[in-house]
């Protein structure tokens, strides 16, 4: 599915790169259809290293600057770090 949905995409958009990246970039398989897919429409693959693939930390910034305008802080001594952060998982009380 989601290769069938990017071949849409690259088609629409006429792109001759396709740029992948995020914990999905880790997955073989997909890389392996995409580039099935990328070749058969003239387009080159481009998978990010795979060091790279589990950082979400621009997502994860923007769910920090959403809940520091919203009022919701939390105390440096109740923080952590979790490496595999996932922002599907935070409880989103700065919207309606």
């Amino acid at each position: 599915m989601l290769t069938e949905v990017t071949e849409r995409a690259l088609a629409l958009t006429r792109a001759r790169h396709l740029l992948l990246v995020g914990g999905v970039a880790c997955e073989w398989r997909l890389q392996e259809m995409l580039q099935t897919m990328c070749r058969a429409r003239g387009a080159e693959l481009c998978p990010v290293d795979d060091r790279y693939c589990i950082d979400n930390g621009a997502m994860i910034a923007q769910a920090g600057w959403e809940m520091l305008r919203a009022g919701q802080v939390t105390e440096l001594s109740q923080s952590g770090i979790t490496q595999r952060y996932r922002t599907d998982e935070v409880e989103v009380t700065w919207r309606d």
